[in-house]
């Protein structure tokens, strides 16, 4: 009883948050159909059963986001992982050594630190399958009517086309992500150290986790600022040609909703990463018998010896 209510005040910052960016979405709706009073509801997407753009959005962020991603959790870490690591051993097991760290659990959940490059990777991914005849598939055409046709604000669209995208693309991201976590935790590493004895190689220690997440973070954030650097200037392209329409304005609000996507996926990513902590134990010890199935049978412990640096023989 003491461990659970331990575990609940450590969550208790991030569920105060969540709540926050939930109550955040409520307002926005109800803020925006004061000010637009439609008359008639339009559907932002077949793919969602409810016919009100307002209550969608708030309704992808709020909830499909975060159930996204916890499954992206589940599937990327008890299927994804287990296949990197044998990836791996078959790869690179006759050139490397392999065994465990003592274990170490972290007792806070880094939400920033472990949300960022996910995040940038799921906006990265949607931003690439965003292609005119995608946005036709997923926005109605009622709706892609009102804003491009009429009000020429085709960075809104992109947003709410986005948003839709994300659904699917979050959990992707996650997924690969949430394999790095479940590696780096269970403190599998690997190193070329017993095979450099007289050898001028240079010596190699890394955790899977870390190997993969090299990987991944290099696509991700690349790719991210290639994305933001695109849809910047296309916003600034629109804006000057569409000068004059006066529904020109709306892509001032659909810009910074679209620049503010970073802060809601991290913050959506919540409930995934609260879920990742709670079964630390449990995918930890998962992933180890996993290795040891593999062959991974050594404990391993890290030193570092520091010499100091002799002088230069004089003349």
């Amino acid at each position: 009883m003491r461990n659970k209510s331990k575990k609940i005040l450590r969550y208790k910052n991030l569920i105060i948050l969540f709540i926050l960016y939930c109550v955040f979405w409520a307002v926005i709706v109800v803020i925006l159909r004061l000010i637009l009073k439609p008359s008639d509801r339009i559907s932002l997407t077949h793919l969602i059963p409810l016919n009100d753009v307002l209550f969608e959005l708030a309704f992808i962020f709020s909830f499909i986001l975060p159930l996204s991603s916890v499954i992206g959790i589940f599937i990327g870490g008890y299927f994804i992982a287990p296949l990197i690591l044998f990836l791996h051993k078959k790869i690179y097991g006759s050139k490397m050594y392999y065994g465990f760290q003592k274990e170490k659990y972290i007792n806070k959940v880094k939400l920033l630190s472990r949300s960022f490059f996910p995040v940038l990777m799921a906006i990265n991914l949607s931003s690439i399958f965003l292609t005119p005849k995608i946005i036709e598939f997923i926005l109605e055409a009622d709706i892609i009517a009102e804003i491009d046709t009429v009000s020429r604000a085709p960075v809104l669209t992109r947003f709410l086309a986005e948003a839709i995208l994300l659904t699917i693309t979050s959990g992707i991201a996650t997924l690969f992500f949430s394999s790095v976590w479940f590696l780096k935790d269970s403190g599998i590493i690997f190193s070329n150290k017993k095979r450099l004895i007289n050898s001028d190689e240079s010596f190699i220690l890394k955790s899977i986790g870390d190997w993969f997440q090299t990987i991944l973070r290099s696509y991700a954030g690349i790719g991210a600022i290639i994305t933001y650097i695109l849809v910047i200037n296309n916003f600034i392209t629109s804006f000057i040609e569409n000068i004059t329409v006066p529904g020109n304005i709306l892509n001032i609000p659909g810009l910074i909703l679209w620049l503010g996507l970073p802060l809601y996926l991290a913050i959506s990513l919540i409930p995934a990463l609260i879920f990742n902590d709670i079964i630390m134990k449990k995918r930890v010890l998962y992933i180890r018998n996993i290795g040891r199935k593999l062959g991974i049978e050594d404990s391993v412990e890290i030193t570092f010896e520091f010499k100091k640096k002799r002088d230069s023989v004089g003349f």
